[in-house]
């Protein structure tokens, strides 16, 4: 550590004792660490929506009703573009398609979310196999 004659009076690093001037390169590199971790901390957990959630809980639902994940869900145009989004943010690939009855389709986890405008726009189907 510097002391405060060091410190007031301007001394460089090569002036001061050796293991003053290692603590002085050592809290450098903390501060730089700890700008690190905290953007790496930032990008932990950022999967847990309340709409993946939601949609989580309509699978492991049907899951624990049949013993195998349902190939689609029904979600409102709003819960559409919020998945549409994740998708983005996590830098997962985005295939959304059109179905032979019409519907859009999106790929998520294991099952396919639908489009279904006569939900309401926040609403999210249950879980079911075509």
């Amino acid at each position: 550590m510097l002391s405060r004659r060091e410190l007031i009076g301007g001394a460089s690093l090569t002036q001061l004792k050796p293991e003053a001037a290692a603590a002085q390169r050592e809290q450098d590199y903390t501060r730089e660490l700890r700008g690190i971790n905290d953007a790496l901390l930032s990008l932990r957990n950022k999967a847990a929506t309340r709409d993946v959630n939601e949609i989580r809980e309509r699978q492991r639902h049907f899951l624990r009703l049949n013993q195998r994940f349902p190939q689609c869900v029904d979600v409102g145009i709003r819960i559409w573009e919020r998945m549409q989004d994740w998708h983005i943010d996590n830098g997962r690939v985005l295939t959304i398609q059109r179905a032979g009855d019409g519907h859009w389709q999106m790929d998520f986890i294991m099952s396919v979310l639908v489009l279904k405008l006569e939900l309401k726009d926040d609403e999210i189907g249950i879980a079911y196999d075509r």
